[in-house]
């Protein structure tokens, strides 16, 4: 009887480590939709990533929409480089740029 409610007891103690654990991880590190919240290391990786960016709005703009849709698809991974950041948010409002883009100048039928 008395491993039982050690057991009890540890289970319960787990539980309410996890549920306090996801309260913290959701309300310090997500922006409160549930997205994580990444920060560039260092302004220096946060400024490398953005002339990659802006190369990108300058290919949208001139309406080479598959070699700016393929830098956006390099610059997914671009956290792997220490050196470099770009935000997810960024990076979500240039695809949703270049969808938009392509529907607008897509011939209509």
């Amino acid at each position: 009887m008395r491993y039982i409610k050690v057991a009890l007891i540890s289970i319960v103690v787990l539980f309410l480590g996890m549920v306090l654990w996801m309260a913290y991880f959701f309300y310090f590190r997500t922006d409160g939709k549930g997205h994580v919240v990444r920060e560039a290391d260092s302004p220096v990786a946060e400024a490398n990533g953005q002339p990659l960016l802006a190369r990108a709005d300058a290919l949208m703009a001139g309406g080479n929409y598959a070699p700016a849709r393929l830098l956006l698809d390099s610059l997914r991974d671009a956290d792997a480089n220490p050196n470099m950041f770009i935000a997810t948010e960024a990076l979500m409002q240039r695809y949703d740029t270049l969808r938009t883009r392509q529907r607008q100048d897509a011939p209509t039928e």
